[in-house]
């Protein structure tokens, strides 16, 4: 848990050099071995850093790209879409900033219609599709 301000491929390396040193593990199930082990240990640090490790669907949020985008040009801080937003998605300095992305509700795109300014946009929903569909056989949800 020292390493929990470092990147997700450096701890779960970090991790993954623990887990030899103390344990034998098959070559043929060590990818296996240490996603088991990945998933605990992000609850795990989730929960030291006060933070929710959220799901949507059985896939770890943060992995589904999915979160609007402020464009600071046209943005005027009206606050409009920080006042929609129950997630807390958004913060408002001067100009809205998306500071809590995966707290956004997978498809929704309410603060965009709210936004006077038209200044918030959000990936595509056909490649949103596209990357669940690829998500839920990653995490076994669908098979083919």
């Amino acid at each position: 848990m020292e390493h929990l301000k470092d990147s997700d491929d450096v701890q779960r390396s970090e991790l993954l050099k623990e887990l030899r040193a103390r344990n034998y593990i098959p070559d043929s199930s060590e990818k296996d071995y240490l996603g088991a082990i990945w998933v605990e240990f992000k609850k795990a640090r989730a929960q030291k850093l006060g933070q929710l490790e959220e799901q949507y669907h059985g896939i770890p949020r943060e992995e589904i790209p999915w979160n609007p985008v402020v464009d600071l040009e046209r943005c005027t801080g009206c606050g409009a879409c920080v006042k929609f937003c129950q997630k807390g998605v958004y913060t408002l300095d001067e100009k809205a900033r998306v500071t809590n992305p995966y707290r956004c509700v997978v498809s929704c795109t309410g603060c965009a219609k709210v936004c006077p300014e038209e200044a918030i946009s959000f990936p595509s929903l056909v490649s949103l599709r596209d990357e669940m569909k690829s998500l839920r056989k990653k995490y076994g949800i669908i098979s083919s």
